[in-house]
């Protein structure tokens, strides 16, 4: 899984993003700001992810449904484009930015550790829109939270785990729909892991392999619903330490 290719692209991934933070939370870059350079890096992305994907066969070039943006991590498009053209509201912004804060890092990271493009080579483009995109999605949630735009409570943890509960559900149904014609897409990988052989992401129970495969599969649901869950609270965990701290030291 790490190729020493892997591990350079991650080592440049994570000087991106530190220079991304450091520069963006520095200087106290406006959160519209940030939102027009994420604007930007998502016209990259699916600029090259177009491009470098799209199949060209029999007069037709077709782009393969499991390149739609509706993966945790891509979806983010649509908040981002949102919150920067077409919001009002002071609240809702808070509300998106605090769910796109723990699904942007985790994702991202996730994204970056367990890469999906193949070959991880620098002859093949879509590597450089892969690791790019993913790195300024980690670099943009960890601006939301370092640069303090939203207050992180308990409330808006709700919100969050219930959003994502509901985006979860709804891909399985975005999956059977674009599961034709041989192609298996596996948006937010509810239909499957996001790869063979991983120690935790699998249908087997504790270890054992089910007889009925529908319960190996709802095994593994439940396996990631609780994965999301800790991962939430522990993206949240500091925020609502340090509130409950301080609400303990103000009475």
């Amino acid at each position: 899984m790490f190729s020493t290719l892997h591990l350079l692209i991650l080592a440049i991934c994570a000087v991106m993003i530190v220079a991304v933070v450091v520069y963006s939370v520095k200087k106290r870059v406006p959160v519209r700001s940030m939102l027009t350079f994420m604007v930007g890096v998502t016209i990259y992305g699916e600029l090259m992810k177009v491009f470098s994907r799209i199949d060209v066969a029999g007069g037709a070039a077709l782009l393969s449904v499991e390149f739609l943006p509706l993966h945790l991590c891509s979806i983010q498009i649509f908040a981002i484009w949102y919150l920067r053209f077409f919001n009002k509201s002071a609240e809702r912004e808070k509300t998106l930015l605090a769910f796109m804060y723990p699904t942007m890092l985790v994702g991202g990271l996730a994204a970056l550790l367990i890469a999906t493009v193949n070959p991880i080579s620098f002859a093949n483009p879509e590597i450089f829109e892969y690791f790019v995109y993913h790195a300024m999605v980690v670099a943009f949630g960890l601006y939301i939270a370092l640069s303090k735009q939203v207050d992180f409570t308990w409330r808006r943890l709700g919100k969050t785990m219930v959003l994502l509960l509901i985006l979860f559900f709804f891909s399985i149904y975005t999956n059977s729909m674009f599961s034709t014609g041989g192609v298996a897409t596996n948006f937010f990988y509810s239909a499957q892991p996001p790869m063979p052989g991983l120690p935790y992401l699998n249908f087997s129970f504790f270890g054992r392999t089910l007889a009925d495969e529908k319960l190996g599969w709802i095994w593994y649901l439940a396996k990631m619903c609780f994965l999301g869950l800790v991962a939430m609270l522990a993206c949240y965990a500091p925020f609502l330490i340090r509130r409950g701290t301080t609400r303990r030291t103000n009475a």
